[in-house]
């Protein structure tokens, strides 16, 4: 019983911090709830360029700066920072949703279906 506590109080601190995510890290946490998982290569490159399309859109103050090389390594920092925190998981070179975070994708949209835009809003209403 207090195990399954322990697992409600970890889901609703994650939820929490969900809803405290800067918009570099909404950008990436709505790209794993499109994805599911990705390798870290083709992850940081399509954040990437979806951090480069909105600095072009007009969100210039997303990052200070705009080098792809600059961009790469933050984005790496706050996957980095996602993983320690327990949003996202890292193995074998994979980063993935977090079991907690699939289960909960599961119940709001029925099913995981990888591919398909799940906004993080409509996954905490």
């Amino acid at each position: 019983m207090s195990s399954q506590n322990n697992n409600n109080t970890d889901i609703n601190k994650g939820i929490n911090r969900l809803r405290s995510l800067s918009r570099l890290e909404r950008i990436i946490v709505n790209y794993f709830l499109r994805h599911i998982s990705a390798g870290d290569i083709i992850a940081v490159l399509d954040i990437r360029e979806e951090v480069k399309k909105k600095i072009r859109e007009g969100d210039r103050d997303l990052l200070p700066e705009t080098e792809d090389t600059l961009i790469e390594v933050e984005v790496r920092r706050v996957l980095a920072e996602l993983v320690r925190e327990g949003i996202l998981y890292h193995r074998n070179g994979v980063y993935s949703l977090s079991p907690w975070l699939v289960e909960l994708v599961k119940k709001k949209f029925g099913r995981l279906r990888p591919g398909e835009s799940k906004p993080l809003e409509k996954l905490l209403e």
